[in-house]
């Protein structure tokens, strides 16, 4: 609702898929039983509002972007974070970026990292 785009949904094997689709990016959150957003996936010719889509984890998010951006030497490679909370992987060139998080210990039973895409 937030960000006031057109929603669909559709259902998994033990979740279900809401996609949004709002000004060039298509963002999908996969939703547990219990209605807990486990993953976000997002492509698009934009970055969609992470803080927004990551809530309570975006300062994770925030210190991985940091702590990546102070590395050294600096090489140009997709970002990824992982921790034991949050894996957020994010890539792309102008105008066509693509990303996920997911939050590991939530996936539900028979759901791997592979099946968020």
């Amino acid at each position: 609702m937030m960000m006031k785009g057109q929603r669909q949904s559709r259902t998994g094997t033990g979740y279900s898929i809401d996609t949004i689709t709002v000004a060039g990016m298509r963002v999908k959150e996969y939703v547990s039983p219990d209605g807990v957003v486990f993953a976000v996936v997002w492509t698009g010719t934009g970055m969609p509002d992470l803080q927004l889509l990551l809530g309570e984890y975006f300062e994770e998010y925030r210190k991985g972007v940091h702590a990546a951006r102070s590395q050294r030497p600096k090489i140009r490679k997709p970002f990824q974070m992982k921790s034991e909370r949050l894996v957020v992987e994010r890539s792309g060139h102008s105008r066509s970026l693509w990303g996920r998080a997911f939050l590991p210990a939530a996936l539900p039973p028979g759901v791997t990292a592979e099946d968020i895409r």
